[in-house]
């Protein structure tokens, strides 16, 4: 973090950078396994569109590919990450898989072929990672949950006609409180914010998919195709990309506030402050009484007030509680009640910066704050 509550002497007056950890590689790569085989598993070849003619530049994206090198690419990334997750796959399976993804696209048959070895590579790889640790195979189901949030949506399974009713079967409240689940066993081994911003975000989406209607433009209209009416839930999408960049470090949570957002978190900050520490200004007010009760004594009678101190602190000595032992536990005391706070703060603002819920459904009512 480069912006924070308190100064560092040790580091000339800068504010000394977050102590938050990030997440442990075996799990964002668990996470992002997860992820690719469920989006590669829910990929149908025989309608990806044929590429046209080749621009001049070049310049091409994976999803203008020609359904067999699509298929090629996701395969090899694949295989990327599940070595580095350290549940590599064999060359006799990396083989048959690009053999299959030569042809998935010509047949329904062989499409259909491509999509079973996948699930036998699925069931296999979770085995793997589950025997490597736990962590490894609990992140490896969390990125299959986040990423079938949209591949559902594409291709409902429940509401096959339906993608807004499917969206609905997706956000259920058990679906969401498994991912949940997930996300508590893994939060000791995930950046901290990520696991507050993707949980909030998935109550917000189960709330407003169960409570409220789309926003016009958005909702669901016999006039169009399937097609159409998916992609009018393209935020979903866009969601679940962010939910996978937040948990596995792809992104920094900073990343997604500016200046302006900072400006928000300060101002969050001191409302955290304010609120969590309002009630107790009466013991405030009596701290202050005593205070002003012993400076007008030590202004009375400064040699007894002297005595006093000395003897107190000759007392507090033989307890083992010495000057430079108070002004540290003071100082270090401070130090970690204001980066909570400000790791709290930032993590309000960032969650509230990487939510799209508004954008599909309409915000609830803002309350003003006195």
């Amino acid at each position: 973090m480069t912006d924070g509550p308190l100064p560092d002497k040790e580091t000339g007056g800068e504010t000394p950078p977050s102590q938050r950890r990030s997440t442990e590689d075996e799990v964002a790569q668990a996470i992002d396994l997860g992820w690719r085989i469920a989006a590669l598993h829910a990929l149908t070849p025989t309608t990806l569109k044929p590429l046209g003619t080749i621009a001049g530049d070049m310049l091409l994206n994976r999803r203008s590919m020609e359904a067999s090198d699509r298929l090629e690419l996701e395969v090899r990334a694949i295989a990327g990450v599940a070595a580095r997750a350290r549940a590599p796959l064999t060359t006799a399976d990396l083989d048959t898989l690009l053999m299959l993804a030569t042809t998935a696209a010509e047949s329904v048959e062989r499409e259909q072929a491509f999509r079973t070895e996948i699930a036998r590579r699925h069931v296999a790889t979770a085995k793997r990672l589950w025997a490597v640790s736990e962590a490894s195979g609990k992140g490896y189901e969390l990125g299959n949950f986040l990423s079938d949030s949209w591949n559902r949506v594409a291709s409902p399974k429940v509401h096959v006609a339906d993608p807004h009713a499917e969206l609905v079967a997706i956000f259920d409240p058990v679906r969401v409180e498994r991912m949940k689940l997930l996300l508590d066993d893994l939060q000791s081994r995930v950046d901290p914010v990520a696991i507050h911003a993707v949980s909030n975000h998935l109550d917000a989406w189960s709330a407003r998919v169960h409570g409220t209607t789309p926003t016009a433009g958005r909702g669901r209209d016999e006039g169009l195709s399937l097609d159409e009416n998916v992609q009018r839930l393209e935020p979903v999408e866009r969601q679940t990309v962010i939910w996978r960049q937040l948990l596995t470090g792809d992104k920094e949570p900073e990343a997604w506030i500016g200046q302006a957002g900072r400006a928000q978190v300060r101002d969050e900050f001191t409302r955290q402050v304010w609120s969590r520490y309002k009630r107790w200004w009466p013991l405030a007010l009596l701290i202050a009484a005593v205070a002003a009760a012993i400076g007008y004594w030590y202004s009375k009678n400064p040699d007894e007030a002297r005595a006093a101190a000395s003897g107190a602190l000759a007392l507090l000595a033989t307890l083992g509680i010495t000057r430079a032992a108070m002004t540290g536990a003071l100082k270090s005391g401070a130090r970690n009640w204001s980066e909570l706070l400000w790791n709290r703060a930032l993590a309000a603002v960032i969650c509230e910066k990487t939510s799209l819920v508004d954008e599909l459904y309409p915000p609830p009512p803002k309350v003003a704050r006195r």
